[in-house]
């Protein structure tokens, strides 16, 4: 697909979008182009395949913010696959609470671990503050200026990612 599903939607590239609007138009579509109204025409019945898959998709991924955040950073070449890098500061803190999961795996402290989830709940509950900060501000931004803000969506995208990880690790602690 050439286009994106932004412009599939007709919709500006936001971060912040109409997300009961969006609904609408991909339950519109659907019904408008289900391919079973198809079924005699080879041709359009194909056709209509195609655009309710792109439409599944586009609904898929525009439909929350979470979804919404790394496809516009992709869709700006603000991140890619193999991005990773986090600031070193921020891995050396990151060491620290692995370390401490993985203390709690040898030896199990029910104080240590709701201590430790507080901790990284409250980094997730931060980065998540500051990324829609961030994106309600790009929404405003054009150019070089939005570029620059999309960098720094990107940096709390990759931490809050990286915690993420780390709450469902602490999530695998069975209740003692």
């Amino acid at each position: 697909m050439s286009t994106s599903y932004f412009e599939f939607y007709n919709l500006e590239e936001q971060f912040f979008i109409d997300e009961s609007s969006l609904k609408q138009t991909y339950l519109k579509l659907s019904k408008e182009h289900h391919p079973d109204f198809y079924i005699d025409d080879e041709e359009k019945y194909d056709a209509a395949l195609e655009l309710t898959s792109t439409n599944n998709m586009a609904f898929k991924v525009l439909k929350s913010l979470d979804n919404r955040i790394p496809y516009i950073l992709r869709l700006n070449n603000t991140l890619t696959d193999k991005d990773n890098n986090l600031p070193s500061e921020f891995l050396m803190e990151m060491m620290d609470v692995n370390e401490e999961i993985m203390d709690l795996k040898m030896d199990f402290d029910a104080d240590k671990l709701r201590r430790v989830k507080n901790q990284v709940d409250g980094l997730s509950q931060e980065w998540n503050q500051k990324i829609k900060s961030l994106a309600k501000l790009a929404d405003s931004q054009k150019g070089e200026e939005r570029g620059y803000t999309l960098k720094k969506i990107k940096e709390f995208y990759l931490k809050r990612k990286y915690v993420l990880r780390l709450i469902e690790s602490l999530n695998t602690f069975a209740p003692h």
